[in-house]
């Protein structure tokens, strides 16, 4: 659930049922919130206790809550502040004495305080200790995107929750007309937060001394506290359960009778990691010693799997982030594999990548200290660990094994295929999207996937470029009539011929054409598909019409922070989009693989291959099923041979895709017609 199934009203006062604000408001956006940016004139660690269901939920989502406050202080203070800054002997600490302590509340506090869940920043006015900052907001963002704003009356203490006459204004980042102000009321409190408003107020760190005190009272686990505990939803894995689909039921019940191991072919978007999650809680069940090892192609990915765990509110004994990102990572998994092993936990989980996972040392580690522990290994986008390079991932020591790809198939690799399928016990579960299109989600009453029209755009390769692409294709021919060809310079030449289509000089004006015949308003929850050669050119255009954008390469780090809040660089762009702060994606190979942006409607695919693993994954990006989504539109630049040169056969390789793609097109009748006037039957390229 998210912040817009919540049915919020526009604004809320106190009624005779004081409880109102808090548990139809306060404690539900709170157990779906990821942030929470809030300013109040006046906080008391109370509020804990009240809204306890609620931060449970936030502490859960993986989420933070930045508070600014404005407390109440002597003359003395003010004049020590004013001179010397924030110290600990300020009485704007008197609530917090934490050396004995036996206060749950402030315990509470000091937990989520020093596992950095919660960050204090206080506010003093510029004019005199009377100049309160007495503005009280409340900005909340859940893990899809979504977001809200509250302002009124009402502070963060308990008192004003369930005691006070409050009222307050809600606005909602996806009613029409809403969105600037939750803008406005976010750059107000990012400037305050930032310390950007020194002609008004001056904004302070809580001291390193005070942080000290924290350590000395936090409690080992929020959840050992009364507070907590008494909202707490019971977390004995052996109580797990995970609500599924039929078709995901059926994927968990083929792997169960094919001894644990299997390869599940499922389109993107219709639930491949909650379907693997519940063959994950079957395992847990089991109550045996077990570790998961969760392998994707990119660290983004793994995380999107722990934020994933973190929602469905499914917790391991011990979790861990095992890849380059982590400097510790030999370490992290030595000691893991060794807890396990001498029973000190039950159950750990490690996100890592195919590289990592493929990697000497990691698999040296996995059977120096394996022992008597069971592992269970999930491959996700699986078909990756087919490549000569990440052969190794694909360990006999895993005892269970899951693999999840819309396209196993690996092109020009019938090696690398049945490695992989045979690994998987040479059984798999099929959801295709063909499959998704025609089965309705009884949540929802719309089938798994969103529907779409497949565009085709011919676009005429140059008379150089038709005669390059003929002469490969000559060569190509040449080499392959040789008795003991070597496959390494046939796949080179498949390439370089490739590359030729792919990069076509008219594509540029045909996308500039595209983006000048589309309604402005439509250029919106757009990703532009280019090849590393066409990105800065595709960026240009767009820049040029003033469009919103922005580029996820290998350039955009994945792990690196960028903000106050921990979002690496990557995340924070697709937040961007998600929030429609940006318009168009414009993405290489990372953003195939994986990234789930569900509002994304609209793929434009300039440079793409008759390899179905690209073109598939790209189609799936934009027809994932969001609230709301109008039929996803699908782009094609499809490449011909100059005007005379039919003969290349350039037409019919593309029309491999165009067929595979438009086979599931609400318009496949007009796509079919459309190439059949080019002298191509799409029937006969299914």
């Amino acid at each position: 659930m998210g912040l817009r199934e919540l049915k919020l009203s526009p604004s809320y006062e106190t009624t005779e049922s004081k409880s109102q604000l808090l548990d139809d408001f306060y404690i539900p956006v709170l157990e779906n919130a990821c942030k929470y940016y809030r300013i109040a004139g006046f906080f008391s660690s109370s509020a804990l206790s009240v809204a306890a269901k609620g931060i449970e939920g936030l502490v859960n989502n993986g989420g933070k809550m930045y508070l600014l406050i404005s407390p109440e202080i002597s003359e003395e203070d003010y004049k020590i502040i004013k001179e010397h800054g924030l110290n600990a002997d300020s009485s704007v600490f008197s609530e917090l004495s934490f050396e004995t302590t036996q206060d749950e509340n402030l315990k509470a506090l000091a937990w989520l305080l020093d596992n950095r869940k919660l960050e204090i920043k206080i506010v003093v006015g510029k004019k005199s200790r009377n100049s309160l900052f007495h503005q009280k907001i409340g900005i909340i963002f859940d893990n899809a995107g979504d977001m809200i704003s509250f302002s009124g009356s009402i502070n963060e203490t308990a008192q004003a929750w369930i005691s006070n006459i409050e009222e307050f204004k809600v606005f909602c980042s996806w009613e029409p007309g809403q969105l600037d102000y939750l803008q406005s009321d976010l750059t107000k409190f990012l400037a305050y937060w930032k310390d950007q408003r020194p002609d008004i107020a001056d904004v302070y760190d809580i001291p390193e001394s005070i942080k000290a005190q924290i350590v000395k009272v936090k409690p080992r686990d929020i959840w050992d506290l009364n507070i907590m505990r008494r909202y707490r939803k019971d977390k004995k894995i052996s109580e797990n359960k995970l609500s599924l689909f039929p078709h995901q039921e059926r994927a968990v019940y083929a792997w169960k009778t094919n001894g644990y191991s299997l390869l599940m072919e499922m389109a993107t978007g219709t639930g491949k990691t909650r379907t693997a999650i519940g063959c994950l809680l079957d395992k847990l069940n089991d109550s045996e010693t077990l570790l998961t090892i969760v392998a994707t192609p990119q660290n983004t990915l793994s995380r999107q799997w722990r934020e994933d765990l973190i929602k469905l509110n499914i917790t391991l004994d011990r979790e861990g982030i095992i890849d380059g990102s982590n400097s510790k990572w030999k370490k992290d998994l030595e000691f893991i594999l060794l807890d396990l092993s001498d029973k000190k936990i039950k159950t750990a989980i490690i996100f890592t990548t195919h590289d990592t996972a493929s990697s000497e040392r990691f698999v040296n580690i996995i059977r120096k200290n394996k022992y008597n522990t069971k592992i269970l290994f999930i491959g996700d986008e699986v078909h990756a660990t087919g490549a000569a390079k990440q052969r190794n991932a694909l360990l006999p020591e895993y005892d269970y094994r899951i693999g999840l790809s819309a396209t196993p198939e690996r092109m020009f690799d019938e090696g690398g295929t049945s490695l992989i399928r045979e690994y998987f016990g040479n059984k798999s579960f099929e959801f295709t999207i063909a499959d998704a299109l025609k089965t309705i989600n009884p949540l929802t009453g719309k089938p798994f996937l969103n529907t779409f029209s497949y565009h085709p755009i011919f676009v005429r390769l140059t008379e150089s470029e038709s005669k390059k692409y003929g002469k490969i294709s000559q060569l190509i021919a040449i080499l392959k009539a040789k008795d003991n060809y070597d496959p390494d310079e046939l796949q080179r030449l498949y390439d370089r011929r490739a590359e030729i289509g792919k990069n076509a000089e008219n594509k540029f004006e045909a996308l500039a054409n595209l983006l000048d015949s589309m309604v402005p308003e439509t250029i919106q929850d757009t990703i532009l598909f280019v090849s590393d050669k066409q990105i800065q050119r595709g960026f240009d255009i767009l820049s040029s019409r003033k469009i919103k954008r922005a580029k996820i390469t290998e350039s955009e780090s994945a792990s690196k922070v960028v903000n106050d809040e921990g979002d690496t660089e990557r995340q924070e762009i697709i937040a961007q989009f998600v929030r429609r702060q940006l318009q168009v994606l414009v993405g290489i190979k990372c953003l195939d693989e994986g990234i789930d942006i569900p509002n994304a409607r609209v793929a434009i695919l300039m440079a793409s291959s008759t390899n179905p693993r690209e073109f598939v994954q790209r189609v799936g990006r934009v027809i994932r099923q969001a609230p709301d989504k109008q039929p996803s539109e699908i782009y094609d630049f499809i490449a011909v041979p100059y005007e005379g040169d039919a003969g290349t056969g350039l037409l019919e390789k593309e029309a491999r895709r165009a067929a595979h793609i438009a086979a599931n097109a609400i318009n496949y009748d007009e796509v079919k017609a459309l190439f059949l006037e080019n002298g191509v039957d799409l029937d006969a390229n299914q």
